[in-house]
């Protein structure tokens, strides 16, 4: 059985919920996006259940990582059925707090299950673009 109009949304809205607690600082809820033994594999790390995703984030957060930080997502690709799903989408991370520009962009690959709680990240992946890698390494040099 193929996802519903219905599943593909709150499948997009699971992304864009965990961004806005991101945004927000919101530490608990972001990673309750996750499934309790979920996995965050990003460019910074791989980090397994709740307590591992939090501490990642809490420091993420405590070195300034996030400050000002407001991120868009965009381009989503949903594919699955029954209660297990892919998802593919894009994310730009603008400065909202200083002169506008983007930060970073960077490609989510997520695996999403249903739960009784709605749907949850089994899996998420960041990969960061090379451009915001590039930009510091530019900026170190001069």
């Amino acid at each position: 059985m193929s996802l519903s109009a219905d599943d593909k949304i709150a499948i997009q809205e699971l992304s864009n919920t965990h961004v806005k607690y991101l945004d927000a600082h919101e530490v608990d809820a972001w990673a309750d996006c996750w499934l309790p033994d979920g996995t965050f594999y990003a460019t910074y790390g791989t980090f397994t259940g709740h307590e591992a995703i939090k501490e990642f984030i809490r420091g993420h957060i405590a070195a300034g990582k996030e400050d000002g930080a407001r991120h868009v997502m965009t381009n989503y690709v949903i594919d699955g059925d029954g209660d297990r799903a892919t998802v593919y989408c894009l994310v730009v991370k603008i400065q909202v707090e200083k002169a506008p520009h983007i930060i970073a962009s960077g490609v989510y690959n997520d695996v999403v299950v249903r739960t009784a709680d709605g749907w949850k990240f089994e899996s998420r992946r960041l990969d960061v673009d090379n451009g915001v890698f590039a930009a510091a390494a530019a900026a170190a040099q001069s």
